[in-house]
């Protein structure tokens, strides 16, 4: 979890409930959410299919699928193209 504050490593670490990032941008908001779903998938145990990531820019999703990718051998789905939200649908290579 390299480049990662003390604020942003307590998000990443946070895995009971939901977490909300707000920062500004280039902050690192993408980048610690996809730790965070790293983290919860390879040190919590949480099955990848029980989670969801939403953001609001294709920029964003995009990274997060590919630092996902990157990270672990994870396949996440992007859906919602069209609406205000992109969201990513997360499961293991083959699960979807």
């Amino acid at each position: 979890m390299e480049g990662l504050n003390n604020e942003q490593m307590l998000a990443v670490q946070a895995v009971e409930g939901p977490v909300i990032v707000f920062a500004g941008a280039g902050s690192g908001k993408t980048r610690t959410l996809t730790y965070r779903i790293a983290y919860m998938i390879m040190h919590s145990n949480i099955p990848p299919y029980n989670i969801l990531a939403i953001t609001f820019t294709n920029k964003a999703t995009n990274e997060m699928r590919d630092r996902l990718k990157s990270f672990i051998d994870i396949d996440a789905t992007i859906f919602c193209e069209k609406a205000s939200h992109k969201g990513i649908i997360i499961g293991k290579h083959g699960d979807m």
